[in-house]
């Protein structure tokens, strides 16, 4: 882990995501004033399950893998973060006890904003605690989402989902945003299924090339 510090490009995507956007400038540079900028290598540890966090951490580049370990030491990935989504501020309320481990999934490079220092502000500033109920209100529809995928849809109804919606609808081929091992842990797979799906999915016209995807009938993978 590697400290750098808080560039203007990344106050810009500070400034543009989804909590921070709700907050006065003011705010934000309150909030700021305390934050440390850290560049993560590829499967470096943020920090483990149930490991004290103060800190609620925000991607300014790359990715980041949020997952439970099991009993018999097998990894389940529960979220994926990119660039612009912040995580961990559940810890600030659960007496800053991580609820999973955070893996970086690539090499990425991340603000840590003084977890102690949010809750003071969502207690005493009525925009900030709005802009975090409702950020735990989209993480909480995120894993609804998640969950639902999960009953509801095969293993190959999730990866065709994916295509769908990455692949521009004026186009027929996208390349993954990470590596397919990933992809695989985002929707609940091992790596052998995520095959097998890819496989089933040539009958539907889908090509893998590495991590370029192409789609030769979309009609036909759309009724998968």
């Amino acid at each position: 882990m590697n400290t750098l510090q808080l560039t203007s490009r990344a106050r810009a995507i500070l400034v543009r995501s989804r909590f921070f956007a709700r907050l006065p400038q003011s705010t934000v540079e309150d909030v700021l004033k305390s934050a440390s900028v850290c560049a993560y290598e590829e499967r470096d540890v943020l920090f483990r399950q149930d490991d004290n966090v103060d800190d609620v951490f925000f991607v300014l580049s790359g990715l980041v893998r949020l997952c439970r370990i099991g009993k018999d030491g097998r990894e389940a990935d529960v979220a994926l973060f990119p660039e612009g989504e912040m995580f961990a501020e559940t810890a600030m309320f659960l007496g800053q006890r991580a609820t999973a481990s955070a893996v970086a999934a690539e090499r990425s490079v991340i603000v840590r904003l003084n977890g102690g220092k949010l809750q003071q502000l969502a207690a005493t500033d009525h925009e900030v605690a709005q802009a975090l109920i409702e950020h735990l209100c989209y993480r909480g529809k995120m894993t609804e989402d998640l969950l639902a995928e999960d009953r509801l849809l095969t293993a190959t109804q999730r990866v065709a989902n994916f295509i769908l919606s990455h692949c521009p609808k004026d186009s027929t081929s996208f390349r993954l945003p990470f590596q397919k091992n990933v992809l695989a842990g985002k929707l609940g797979l091992a790596p052998e299924g995520l095959s097998r799906a890819f496989s089933t999915l040539r009958q539907s016209g889908v090509m893998v090339r590495g991590r370029l995807i192409e789609i030769h009938d979309r009609h036909a993978l759309e009724q998968f």
